[in-house]
């Protein structure tokens, strides 16, 4: 029995506008309204998820930066884990070509090297956006993520150099094809919920999660039951095969999902 709902944001609840939609929001508030709870984990900072949470009113944990950061549903910090500041440090500082564009989100901002506007059209909804810094000047403490903008044609051959310098020290992903992210070791969606569910007192076989990216691997071998996204990452649908497709975000399919599930007459 689904005690628990766990739903990625960007290709999974919200449109290809980066919104909740009104059909959304609506269901979900009836879901909530019978008693089932439901968070939200995402690779975007807490800062912007909290926005979008507000708009579904009442809600439950919130996981952030891929889970290195937690927050419970009066939006407190409950769990954090952010790099080791000199790998912070040498993941910011690392040559990489010039098409490539570094980010980092620490605790409290997203700081970035140059501008880039296209990233920031993720954060209409929230407003959220990021400082231009000299990023080599910071300390690296706090540092919950660094990632990493480019084609993946320059962004893959950079995961594997990140992995052969930094071996177990950092776990690496994509939230999209063109977005590398690393985090500390260990730290991933999937991992997140674990820790919450258990503060919940849910076992992990009454979890439904949703997921479209490679970043919601662990979330969705995680969870009791995972959903694909019919918009999914191909590389995640060949690495879950035996998980269910459902439509695609464009169609609020989550929704309509939870809607047949839940709601049915």
């Amino acid at each position: 029995m689904v005690q628990l709902i766990v739903c990625d944001l960007d290709g999974t609840l919200l449109t290809p506008e980066h919104r909740l939609g009104d059909y959304t929001r609506s269901v979900l508030e009836r879901v909530r309204a019978q008693g089932l709870e439901v968070i939200l984990a995402s690779g975007r900072h807490f800062q912007d998820i909290r926005t979008l949470a507000d708009q579904l009113g009442r809600h439950g944990c919130l996981i952030s930066s891929n889970g290195a950061a937690v927050h419970d549903r009066h939006q407190h910090l409950v769990d954090c884990q952010p790099l080791d500041p000199a790998d912070a440090r040498a993941l910011i500082n690392q040559c990489v070509p010039a098409e490539v564009h570094v980010n980092c989100y620490r605790t409290d901002d997203w700081l970035v090297d140059r501008p880039e506007p296209y990233l920031l059209q993720f954060h209409q909804a929230s407003g959220f956006g990021y400082r231009v810094v000299d990023l080599a000047a910071i300390d690296g403490t706090g540092v919950l993520k660094v990632f990493f903008y480019a084609t993946p044609q320059r962004l893959r051959p950079l995961e594997h150099a990140i992995q052969a310098r930094f071996g177990d020290r950092v776990h690496t992903t994509f939230s999209l094809p063109v977005t590398l992210e690393v985090m500390a070791r260990g730290v991933s969606k999937g991992a997140a919920l674990a820790d919450v569910a258990g503060r919940l007192g849910i076992g992990l076989d009454a979890v439904l999660a949703f997921g479209d990216g490679m970043n919601d691997l662990e979330l969705l071998q995680c969870a009791g039951t995972g959903i694909l996204m019919a918009n999914a990452d191909p590389r995640l649908r060949a690495a879950l095969p035996a998980l269910q497709v459902i439509g695609s975000n464009a169609e609020e399919s989550v929704a309509r999902y939870l809607e047949g599930l839940f709601l049915a007459a």
